[in-house]
């Protein structure tokens, strides 16, 4: 059994699957704009755990690069035409039939339509049929500001959990709730 095959139910049924939660999401990505903006005591925690993580899985063969793109989640059967042809997603309402290009008047398609159209399409990109629930990505612009080499700032609130009073702002996210 190589390294990659032996799974500790109590180690990956841990926090980070937790957070998570129900996604299947292989990967997180983390804006560099909203890290770079956060304390520096915060920074250093985050570093330290990046590293950590590095060292523990150098034998583990890694992609060179990823590419990331802001993008926004549809499911398949709720998407509008528009939506769909972005998507490069083909809708089927007619069981594979073509119209065919000789039949010149409304009422004829729509005698055309009735006979060959079904009650729900079949989807495909790419030659490949999609199940009508499946998740799709559309790309959209990004909200977090670019970097900038380092000269974007954006103001953190780190005074979100309610239990602030008397705690040091550089901690808050990582004081123990008091009852």
């Amino acid at each position: 059994m190589t390294d990659t095959q032996h799974v500790t139910p109590a180690v990956t049924d841990g926090p980070v699957h937790d957070w998570f939660s129900l996604s299947y999401c292989n990967y997180q990505v983390m804006p560099r704009t909203l890290m770079q903006s956060m304390p520096t005591e915060w920074q250093e925690r985050m570093v330290a755990c990046l590293n950590e993580l590095h060292d523990a899985f150098q034998h583990i063969p890694q992609a060179e690069v990823y590419q990331v793109h802001a993008a926004t989640e549809h499911i398949v059967r709720e998407m509008t035409e528009a939506e769909l042809k972005r998507a490069g997603i083909e809708a089927d309402w007619y069981g594979g039939e073509v119209f065919p290009g000789d039949v010149a008047t409304r009422a004829e398609f729509d005698e055309w339509r009735a006979q060959h159209e079904t009650d729900a399409p079949t989807y495909s990109r790419g030659g490949q049929e999609l199940d009508p629930h499946e998740r799709v990505l559309l790309p959209t612009s990004d909200p977090v500001p670019n970097y900038n080499r380092g000269r974007t700032f954006i103001e953190p609130r780190l005074h979100s959990c309610g239990n602030c009073d008397g705690v040091d702002p550089a901690t808050c996210l990582t004081a123990p709730k008091e009852n």
